[in-house]
């Protein structure tokens, strides 16, 4: 499994509303005890109510069912499946009747996900659903199934969602004009628009007006049906929209557009007085007005995310120098990118407290160019992230890292940093002795990471292979990691392959299958042992990655304990 570590945002913590804004402001009826607490409880408790019971509950009264709706309804995930087309058919309801109900289901979603896909829509599914089947015979012909449900959810967007927090768009579906209209016209505040295809006319602001969006988290990641390459209109809907999302705007994650276009505000200066959290994913830059205007003088970012494969971005940071609000700075990971720019914005901003280079950068650079600044001038840096390009880290570069006594977070990795070889063989005897100065350390994370092992002369036991071919060193047996049943039913089945109707090829794959659990049982048991000998070093140490399991550390007056987060192994990797 590969897991890509990120930061949470708020829509992932979205608590359910206060009942009152729930139910819209009406007097509460109800004679339930619940509703004796104080609203302000009330929200913590109800999250916390058994799904099971929520739906007893609804069967009370109005009130109740209210309530119910308001948990259960909170965060929804659309797709096309039935469930979704009651959910929108009760909404659209909701938007032909506007205040007439006295309760309705849309007031208490607050985080919305669009992720559709299979099963598709077909006409004789939508005549289920009486308001979206009318809808789809009232639009044009030329709309198809999937344009009536996108039509409809677009006009659900604009006047259903009243308290609506957060959309998270997860969908490779074209967003046309109508759609984008909703999407804007929406009450969210926390946009993200991941995998979609703009339509190529799409036109969202008055031409005459300044166009305005007042959302204060976007994340942007789409694409353009585009046909020729003289085509002007993403460009000017994309500047367009970065124009209306300017003056409430507070972090933005913008991912490039995998286009030959490259994009420009002219000779016009947007001003983002509200940014503070910026991710330049391989935007093309036509040159320096989009990055002015983010980073300006006046700007007063705190966290920076770029990679640097665009050479205007590289070549504008390499001009740009000190960011005085600036605390976190993460390198993406990119081949073929213009390094020696971002070196020379690094040691013009030594106030950092964060520093993260995904890229994999030569034992030679991290040694002479990195390591060197963030020892001598990175005086309050506090999380550190780096990768060699190399099978190895040298002793020195861990000796250098080792005396950064106020590192609270430290990540590092080497070797191939994709696909099934990892080929860093890390020994943490040395990893303990270098590392060992870092009494605040809280969380140790080694990702890549592989290990040698003595196996048979006859097997695979190389390091690149460690996790794919799950070879046990010669002296340990792999039958003292199997459970009781396992046991039993191995005995079984080798011992009666003579006798029944098993072939030795069967009774050979059920060893097989069995001898790799009990080694994810025994490498498990292994990293376990590690996390251990770095908890007692580190007595600050809440949590590592070793093995590519997460471990939390747990301390009692009789030691520390390490325990594994989740029973699968986990390939981390930076976005």
């Amino acid at each position: 499994m590969t897991r890509t570590i990120q930061l949470a945002t708020s829509s992932q913590y979205l608590r359910p509303l206060t009942f009152d804004r729930a139910n819209r402001g009406r007097p509460i009826k109800s004679t339930f005890p619940l509703f004796r607490l104080p609203i302000e409880v009330l929200q913590d408790v109800a999250p916390h109510i058994p799904s099971l019971d929520l739906e007893t509950l609804a069967f009370v009264d109005r009130d109740c069912r209210q309530l119910a709706r308001s948990v259960q309804f909170s965060n929804v995930r659309l797709t096309f499946n039935d469930a979704s087309l009651g959910l929108l058919e009760t909404l659209l309801a909701e938007v032909q009747a506007r205040d007439d109900l006295l309760q309705a289901l849309g007031p208490c979603i607050r985080h919305l996900t669009i992720d559709l896909g299979s099963p598709m829509l077909t006409e004789a599914r939508l005549k289920r659903y009486p308001n979206l089947f009318n809808f789809h015979q009232r639009s044009p012909e030329s709309h198809s199934v999937q344009d009536t449900f996108l039509g409809a959810l677009a006009i659900v967007l604009s006047h259903s969602l009243p308290n609506l927090q957060s959309l998270n768009w997860q969908s490779r579906v074209m967003i046309s004009t109508e759609l984008m209209q909703g999407i804007i016209m929406s009450k969210a505040r926390d946009v993200a628009i991941n995998y979609a295809f703009f339509d190529l006319n799409l036109d969202v602001f008055d031409f005459y007006d300044s166009p305005r969006w007042l959302i204060e988290k976007f994340v942007l990641d789409a694409e353009w049906m585009i046909q020729s390459l003289e085509d002007l209109n993403p460009i000017n809907v994309t500047t367009d929209i970065l124009r209306a999302v300017s003056p409430t705007l507070q972090s933005l994650s913008w991912k490039g557009t995998r286009l030959p276009l490259k994009l420009s505000f002219g000779r016009e200066t947007v001003i983002f007085p509200r940014l503070r959290a910026l991710r330049l994913d391989a935007v093309p830059m036509a040159d320096d007005s989009i990055l002015s205007s983010f980073l300006s003088f006046n700007s007063r970012i705190i966290s920076l995310e770029v990679s640097s494969t665009d050479r205007n971005t590289a070549e504008f940071l390499g001009r740009r120098g000190h960011l005085e609000t600036l605390e976190s700075f993460s390198w993406l990971n990119q081949h073929d990118s213009f390094k020696e720019e971002i070196i020379c914005f690094l040691e013009a901003n030594c106030q950092l407290r964060s520093l993260s280079i995904a890229q994999s950068l030569s034992p030679t650079t991290i040694d002479t160019r990195i390591l060197p600044v963030v020892k001598s001038s990175f005086l309050h840096l506090t999380s550190l992230h780096l990768v060699w390009d190399a099978v190895t880290i040298p002793e020195s570069s861990l000796s250098v890292i080792g005396s950064l006594h106020r590192l609270r977070r430290l990540w590092i990795s080497a070797g191939a940093q994709l696909g099934w070889c990892n080929n860093w063989k890390i020994e943490h005897d040395v990893m303990l002795h270098a590392l060992r100065p870092l009494r605040q350390l809280e969380f140790l994370t080694f990702s890549r990471d592989s290990y040698e092992v003595n196996g048979h002369p006859l097997l695979d036991s190389s390091i690149e292979k460690y996790y794919f071919n799950a070879v046990f060193p010669c002296d340990v047996n792999f039958y003292d990691f199997l459970m009781p049943d396992e046991r039993y039913l191995l005995d079984t089945a080798i011992g009666l392959a003579r006798y029944v109707d098993m072939t030795f090829e069967q009774a050979r794959s059920l060893q097989t299958r069995l001898m790799k659990a009990a080694w994810e049982r025994w490498h498990q048991h292994r990293m376990l042992k590690f996390a251990e000998m770095y908890a007692n070093t580190f007595v600050q140490l809440i949590w590592c990655n070793i093995g590519q399991y997460p471990i939390k550390i747990e301390r009692t007056d009789s030691g520390a304990y390490a325990i594994v987060e989740s029973p699968f192994r986990e390939n981390l990797r930076p976005l």
